[in-house]
């Protein structure tokens, strides 16, 4: 798809990435959003690797040590960019750093893939891509690292809808769409609608021969991350997920007219002015921004009644989708000096209160060694059951100091009675004696006991086995279906119809 020359001017997008993370390299990560459970994530995917478990879904160290089901729920592919580079040397916080400058760098690269491959200026589009103000707040004041992973995926899987029915679009559309399913869930649903969807629809309407590459593709997407997704869907009722959408965590909660001071400057500015950039461009493009856009505002109010979009929590995750949509309409046109003027008055205020906000955060002070003691993990994995009345918007750890005492498992029973362990319920731990199952419940792992030693299995559910199944044979239909073409002369192609062309 590139020849050496288009590869060559990938260091000016490598220095800038570097140049973008410098503050994280100096002074942080900062005190984000989501940094303590960055850091206590990262480490223990890290220990996991370094024990030879590739994908840890139950964290055992989080909560004091009473564990957490973590990802079972939460997309893995960020903490295995950053638990791998801790596992290879790095401390934590270095590792946070490191895999926040190979994400964005990532990003911007298969942005310059996409915009090259349809003729557009690529690298002013990459570049553009990688320093948006959305894109930016992910890494410096909301420290989202899971949220940041989903904008590599975004030009992948256009490039590969663009490119139906090629003989490599169906393989790269199916494993770039299961990376960001991977990556963040919201995100994916959200970019399902506003941007595949319309994509799609306005591919196969240029070519019929796309629909059936397009839709096998998207089945293998979805089969390949069915090891993660079938557990995440189907055991939800065994943690506190309702604390996910409460009132505050609801699209409801953030319409212009109820939304706070922060939110009006840091954010919903960013929508109005992608929009600005991308309509003189008047393409299929301009199009996807300003619907986004308009539905990232809340000015498209029924769609976030639909019930399965309600549960992305936060409308503004749309600006993910409407970057990418209006910097690809900018590098095929630019816009008009008033257009971009206005544009950039509109965008002053995320990039000047964001980087206050980013700034402050650097330089706070942090404590890990507190973090370390306790690993709050997030509440909404807090088995069924348990008492999280404290839980609130703002309050998000739990008092686990009375549950300290209890006994951890291996544990020796001296006389008949009710026995809670140190550890919190899930279905994938079993009680033994001896061999023997032993009944037990919840939220703490409780269990009936006589004189002897009871131990705390580790089972394998029907999801996690029949997931891992459903995604291997994905992956080897994948390479059955596609294998790789062989050596040959390269063939003239003719230049494909740009991503600009108005619709």
């Amino acid at each position: 798809m590139l020849d050496c020359k288009h590869m060559s001017r990938w260091p000016v997008l490598i220095l800038l990435a570097a140049a973008i993370v410098v503050p994280n390299f100096l002074f942080g990560p900062g005190l984000t959003d989501s940094q303590v459970y960055n850091y206590i994530w990262t480490a223990q995917f890290a220990d996991a690797i370094s024990a030879g478990e590739f994908y840890p879904r139950w964290l055992p160290d989080s909560f004091e040590g009473l564990g957490s089901p973590t990802f079972y729920f939460y997309p893995p592919f960020a903490f295995w960019v950053a638990g791998a580079l801790d596992a290879l040397g790095l401390t934590t916080l270095q590792a946070i750093n490191a895999a926040g400058f190979l994400l964005l760098l990532a990003s911007g690269l298969t942005m310059y893939v996409w915009l090259k491959s349809q003729g557009g200026r690529a690298l002013l589009g990459a570049a553009l891509y990688m320093v948006a103000p959305y894109h930016l707040l992910d890494l410096y004041s909301r420290g989202a690292l899971a949220e940041f992973a989903a904008f590599v995926w975004l030009p992948l899987i256009a490039l590969a809808i663009e490119a139906l029915p090629k003989r490599w679009a169906p393989p790269l559309l199916a494993v770039s769409f299961a990376g960001l399913i991977l990556s963040h869930l919201p995100t994916a649903l959200l970019a399902g609608l506003f941007l595949i969807a319309p994509l799609a629809v306005r591919k196969v309407r240029q070519d019929r021969d796309a629909l059936l590459p397009g839709l096998v593709a998207g089945a293998l997407g979805l089969a390949l991350c069915a090891f993660y997704l079938l557990p995440a869907l189907t055991l939800q009722e065994h943690v506190s997920i309702s604390l996910l959408w409460s009132d505050f965590y609801g699209p409801s909660h953030w319409r212009l007219d109820k939304a706070s001071t922060l939110y009006l400057l840091s954010l919903a500015p960013i929508a109005p002015a992608m929009a600005l950039l991308a309509l003189p461009s008047r393409s299929f493009w301009a199009g996807v921004t300003v619907v986004a856009a308009l539905a990232a505002l809340q000015l498209i109010p029924v769609i976030w009644h639909i019930p399965l979009l309600a549960k992305v929590q936060f409308p503004w995750r749309l600006l993910a989708v409407v970057e990418f949509a209006a910097i690809t309409a900018v590098s095929f046109r630019a816009p008009r000096r008033l257009w971009l003027k206005a544009a950039l008055v509109l965008l002053a205020a995320p990039y000047l209160v964001n980087g206050i906000r980013a700034g402050r955060m650097l330089t706070a002070p942090r404590d890990y060694t507190s973090v370390n003691r306790v690993l709050p993990d997030a509440p909404e994995y807090l088995p069924r059951g348990f008492d999280v009345s404290a839980v609130g918007d703002r309050m998000r750890a739990v008092d686990l100091s009375p549950y300290r005492a209890l006994p951890s498992p291996p544990t020796m029973v001296r006389s008949a009675g009710a026995i809670t362990v140190r550890r919190f319920a899930f279905p994938i731990w079993r009680v033994e004696k001896e061999g023997i199952e032993v009944k037990s419940h919840g939220p703490l792992i409780t269990f009936q006991a006589t004189p002897g030693v009871y131990r705390v299995v580790r089972v394998r559910l029907w999801q996690e086995r029949l997931g891992a199944l459903v995604s291997l044979l994905a992956a080897l239909s994948l390479l059955a279906m596609y294998p790789p073409a062989p050596a040959g002369p390269a063939k003239a192609h003719p230049r494909p119809r740009t991503a600009g062309t108005p619709s």
